[in-house]
């Protein structure tokens, strides 16, 4: 199945919506796409702490992805 597409829904949360210019965007990917190919894909500060779900669960980064999965990507809060 070389060559096979899936689509991601990525959604952006906080400062990183006004960093990349969306807030919420389908994308292509290869079929064996993981978590961290998406996330190298998008111009984020690879050092800057973040949580990461994917259909409102926590995920580990070297998981693959699935067509239709919805990845929210959100900077790490602290304080109160």
């Amino acid at each position: 199945m070389s060559g096979t597409k899936i689509k991601i829904t990525v959604k952006l949360i906080g400062p990183f919506v006004n960093q990349l210019g969306f807030s919420e965007k389908t994308m292509e990917f290869p079929a064996g796409a993981t978590v961290e190919s998406v996330l190298s894909s998008l111009p984020l500060d690879p050092k800057r702490p973040r949580i990461v779900t994917r259909n409102g669960q926590a995920v580990a980064t070297g998981e693959k992805l699935n067509d239709g999965d919805r990845l929210a990507v959100s900077p790490l809060y602290s304080g109160g």
